[in-house]
């Protein structure tokens, strides 16, 4: 597992990154760039898997600079309760790729092959 400067990333095999942010902190302009300057040195499609384990806070900037990532082909949002899936379901209308929220990883981790396996 590595390190940004507000949680870990995991590459789960060559296609899926799996991004858990910190408890409290606050996702902007700098930290949107850590996560586009990772996908952008992968150079090579990617499913997105983000664990909100934790609580946090994103602003609209942040969602749309990672939304409008080339490298990304699909975003899987893995929560733990109802309130966090509306959350991540609001923000969806920003990205015009698949964009699912699941409850359950492997479920998520299914169908993230699905959809790369389909480009």
């Amino acid at each position: 597992m590595s390190t940004f400067s507000f949680g870990t990333y995991a590459l789960l095999d060559e296609q899926y990154l799996e991004i858990t942010a910190n408890e409290g902190v606050e996702l902007d302009m700098a930290e949107a760039q850590e996560c586009t300057e990772l996908y952008a040195s992968l150079n090579r499609p990617l499913g997105l898997l983000i664990n909100r384990k934790h609580a946090y806070s994103s602003s609209l900037e942040f969602v749309m600079k990672v939304a409008q990532a080339p490298q990304v082909k699909a975003f899987a949002i893995l929560v733990k309760s109802e309130r966090s899936a509306m959350v991540a379901d609001s923000q969806k209308l920003f990205f015009n790729i698949p964009f699912e929220v699941f409850f359950e990883k492997q479920t998520a981790l299914d169908w993230l092959k699905r959809q790369l396996n389909t480009l």
